[in-house]
């Protein structure tokens, strides 16, 4: 079982619509797959959920070491059917406050790598919220993979020279496996990608060869809760998809 952990501290840089989108791009690749909404904002399980109700949620994981991890599991659903090979586990607001009280217990950053370590999946794609909390921490110290996404934006490569020695101390190496995405890239914008791509020399060893374009059908997607490959599957979205969960599958 590999896991991926998609990590930026700025938000509105897609980290959910990556986690849901490759989530579903490795399940239809006949990759057995458990997509991890850490984040308190519920954003990527949504799109996912049968129906407004759902009883356990990662919250519960937390909040009791010994909890039974398959109440948290639930199957996937696109408009309405089972999707095979894509099982989620939900997040919902009162995750944040949980968070808080946990942030004193011993071996705190080993509670999901605990859960984790006996699950019967190809992968598990973990959706971490915008900071480098207790949670996030989590997901870095059980990940096999980080996958840093960074828009074409100043601002989400702010923070992120923190975000990788914080990736090093947790997992103890001094080069550890990382994995850089550029997402929202726009050909057009000629300047500001000689920008981005300027600062983001040091790190191209880490860097996808892939870039996710920016493109109207994956907002789109989004409004009507599908993934991009079922909103739109003649999409450059739904390309650029293929393309990274190919690439990814090349490392981890």
């Amino acid at each position: 079982m590999k896991k991926i952990a998609v990590i930026n501290q700025k938000g509105g840089v897609g980290k959910s619509t990556i986690a849901v989108n490759l989530g579903y791009e490795l399940a239809v690749f006949g990759k057995k797959t458990l997509l991890v909404d850490l984040d308190p904002q519920a954003h990527s399980c949504e799109i996912y959920k049968q129906n407004s109700e759902v009883r356990y949620t990662v919250k519960d994981l937390f909040v009791d070491p010994k909890f039974d991890i398959s109440k948290v599991i639930i199957p996937a659903y696109v408009k309405r059917e089972r999707l095979n090979d894509l099982d989620v586990i939900h997040s919902n607001i009162l995750f944040a406050k949980v968070a808080e009280q946990i942030s004193s217990r011993i071996h705190r950053e080993k509670i999901l790598h605990n859960y984790f370590r006996r699950l019967p999946y190809d992968y598990v794609i973990m959706d971490c919220p915008p900071n480098l909390g207790v949670i996030t921490i989590n997901a870095v110290y059980t990940a096999d993979l980080i996958l840093i996404p960074v828009s074409y934006d100043k601002g989400s490569l702010d923070g992120m020279a923190d975000l990788i020695e914080t990736i090093k101390e947790v997992k103890e190496a001094s080069d550890s496996t990382y994995l850089i995405v550029r997402n929202l890239y726009d050909a057009r914008n000629k300047q500001t990608n000689t920008y981005i791509n300027s600062e983001l020399e040091p790190f191209m060893k880490h860097t996808l060869f892939v870039k996710l374009r920016k493109v109207e059908s994956l907002n789109q997607s989004r409004i009507a809760g599908e993934p991009i490959q079922v909103y739109d599957p003649q999409s450059k979205g739904t390309v650029d998809y293929k393309e990274l969960m190919l690439e990814l599958i090349k490392h981890v």
